[in-house]
């Protein structure tokens, strides 16, 4: 979704990555009109992100390793060329999912300063500096996995930005960083219950956006999304809760911007569920809300 919730941006996941841009004809039958279409600069892409006023688009390109910056015509909901692609390099441990730059997330920190890479085939974070003034980004350093074969997914920051909270993949953990100037670990914590030996790949997470006191993250395999509490003054984490989806393999999920709802996307069975929020506690409870929907891979919310 566009910042200004006039766009819809999508990415067709082939070899020759591209980037879609439609209108919002209509929000009461959400009827969509295409616009246009860029290169999203490698192959594969898999993430998209912008800046707070949407002028810049961001793109991961998961099989190249690259990723890429896109000027954004806010007033004609056109995608322009790129103004960047940057080639991400290494590998790691896991000889299916490591052999080579897998960048899985890239997103702009909330001084819209710096671009941070989640890169799930090399165990690291890129830091770019972005270049606002023409859209360009400059590598700052690399931040690395303390603990090999973890999968850097996707991130994201606190409200104050003291904290970059990182979910990894192939460990089904969460990393807590301190943030600004420099990445520091300070937490890596499991978002799976201790009894829970199966196979299991953590996909998102989200901070709650009202009270930013908790932090919920999904689990494929376990099937379920994790309830954290966050101690705002230290960033550490601590388990409340794991609720199951009533589906399999959650890869998305998102939450109502008034925080008293969370919207799941069960890949592999084909539905949404919906959970409210209990805003003191931050704990889940299932409602009577579902619907069938093919393969839904994301969830993205269209407010009048």
């Amino acid at each position: 979704m566009h910042p200004s919730r006039r766009y819809i941006l999508s990415v067709n996941e082939v070899e020759k990555g591209q980037v879609n841009a439609f209108k919002i004809n209509s929000i009461q039958t959400a009827e969509l009109i295409f616009i246009n279409q860029q290169s999203s600069g490698g192959s594969y892409p898999i993430y998209l992100s912008s800046d707070a006023l949407g002028h810049y688009i961001f793109v991961a390109n998961y099989i190249s390793g690259t990723v890429a910056v896109l000027p954004f015509d806010t007033n004609y909901g056109r995608i322009q060329d790129s103004t960047g692609v940057y080639q991400q390099n290494g590998s790691s441990i896991d000889p299916e999912s490591q052999t080579s730059s897998h960048p899985h997330c890239i997103l702009l920190d909330k001084k819209e300063e710096y671009a941070i890479s989640a890169d799930l085939g090399s165990d690291e974070l890129y830091v770019y500096r972005f270049i606002s003034t023409n859209g360009t980004l400059k590598k700052q350093y690399i931040s690395k996995s303390r603990q090999p074969g973890d999968g850097p997914r996707h991130l994201i920051f606190n409200n104050n930005q003291k904290y970059v909270y990182v979910i990894n993949e192939l460990s089904s953990s969460i990393t807590v960083f301190t943030y600004y100037p420099i990445l520091r670990t300070i937490q890596t914590i499991s978002t799976l219950p201790q009894n829970f030996t199966s196979i299991n790949y953590a996909a998102e997470l989200l901070v709650h956006p009202v009270s930013n006191k908790f932090l919920y993250a999904s689990n494929r395999g376990h099937d379920s999304i994790v309830v954290f509490a966050i101690d705002n003054a230290t960033g550490y984490l601590n388990t409340i809760q794991h609720v199951h989806v009533q589906g399999r393999t959650p890869r998305h999920f998102n939450i109502l911007p008034d925080g008293a709802h969370l919207i799941v996307a069960n890949q592999d069975s084909n539905n949404l569920v919906v959970f409210s929020i209990d805003t003191t506690t931050g704990m889940l409870t299932l409602t009577d809300s579902s619907a069938q929907v093919s393969k839904p891979t994301s969830v993205a919310f269209l407010i009048p």
